[in-house]
């Protein structure tokens, strides 16, 4: 993919309970920002039980209208080890098992993030649109050098026929 580096690695399920905004690429500049105020000023991940350990923090995005160019639904949140209780205001994303094409963000966030998708959207490569998600862990945190991964789900099949 036009110089942007990725490793494909398939991913075993996780859960993710968060909360959910339905947005679009044209309107996320807003939402997706809002989105995370929301959850942390709420303090969103206190609120969740059952999280995985080491904390992680995901942005799910799934229920693709159609593809980058529609609707889809944003959901930030955290791993869990199970989802029985869903605090109110949140909701689950049960991510299957899937193939992706995984990238890393280094740098200036979330500058860098948008840079990534920019890349992801003027590719070829052959997606999903089941679900995607950034993860946001101990790396994210860091003063400097702050990385985050984003994986693409994707079809390893076609995969091989367009490389």
């Amino acid at each position: 993919m036009d110089g942007q580096h990725y490793t494909l690695r398939r991913l075993p399920a996780r859960t993710v309970v968060g909360i959910a905004r339905r947005t679009s690429n044209a309107d996320a500049a807003g939402t997706i920002p809002g989105c995370w105020q929301a959850f942390l000023m709420n303090n969103g991940p206190a609120r969740i039980s059952h999280r995985v350990n080491p904390p992680v923090m995901y942005a799910v995005y799934s229920e693709y209208e159609k593809d980058w160019t529609g609707t889809y639904s944003y959901l930030l949140g955290c791993g869990v080890t199970r989802a029985d209780k869903v605090p109110e205001g949140m909701e689950v994303r049960h991510i299957p098992a899937q193939t992706y094409a995984v990238f890393t963000a280094k740098g200036k966030m979330p500058d860098e993030i948008v840079g990534v998708w920019a890349n992801v959207w003027s590719s070829d490569l052959p997606r999903t649109y089941t679900f995607d998600f950034e993860v946001y862990d101990k790396r994210f945190t860091r003063p400097v050098a702050k990385e985050a991964d984003v994986y693409v789900a994707v079809n390893p099949d076609r995969l091989k026929e367009t490389s």
